[in-house]
């Protein structure tokens, strides 16, 4: 099928069958861990692995729901799209976006705000759920930065998520995949868990 004939519906069932899927692996490397399967260490970087094929398929689905909205496609709730482009589709919706941009990022959920309000009447329905989890949003960024970067500019980021944690920033530096693995406050997930969770519920609101 065509991504212009996709609907958001589908996307939104793609998106939560992977999330269901990763979410499955991780309880197995729990179990892994516990019957001594898995090191610690192991269990770290796998736990990295799940964080990032889940905001990689983050990025993919506000991504194609958001190319469908300015192709005016209804949400599953049947509300009117009011797009300010006329793209004839999928991709020119993609192109006229990016215009001279070298790409498009996905990942930044106040560039995504922004591009709502920009190309979306009232930035509906994008807006509204980014704006009301976006300090998460920001931090789970801020960790998928320092995974995949790894540089001295985003281990600054992810210094900052840590002491947002803690009240301080930790003698010894946690690895992502360590730090994803810490209970929240006043709850028994652990971050990763808060991440898919909150994956699951936005992309509800989204679509």
């Amino acid at each position: 099928m065509g991504l212009s004939r996709r609907k958001i519906k589908t996307v939104y069932k793609d998106f939560q069958k992977e999330l269901k899927r990763l979410e499955i692996f991780d309880s197995q490397n729990q179990r892994n861990y516990v019957s001594r399967k898995l090191s610690k260490q192991q269990l770290h970087l796998l736990t990295e692995i799940i964080f990032f094929a889940a905001f990689r398929a983050y990025e993919n689905f506000i991504r194609d729901i958001f190319l469908l909205y300015c192709m005016e496609k209804k949400p599953r709730t049947g509300s009117r799209i009011k797009s300010y482009l006329r793209p004839k589709t999928f991709d020119h919706a993609e192109e006229l976006i990016q215009s001279s941009m070298p790409f498009l990022d996905w990942a930044n959920p106040e560039t995504v705000v922004e591009r709502a309000e920009l190309y979306l009447e009232d930035g509906f329905p994008v807006k509204t759920p980014y704006t009301t989890n976006l300090a998460a949003l920001r931090t789970f960024r801020r960790i998928r930065n320092h995974i995949a970067h790894n540089s001295s500019s985003s281990l600054q980021d992810f210094k900052k998520v840590l002491k947002d944690h803690y009240g301080t920033i930790p003698i010894n530096i946690p690895k992502p995949g360590e730090f994803l693995l810490v209970r929240e406050k006043n709850s028994a997930k652990y971050k990763l868990l808060s991440f898919l969770e909150l994956m699951r519920e936005l992309s509800h609101h989204l679509t």
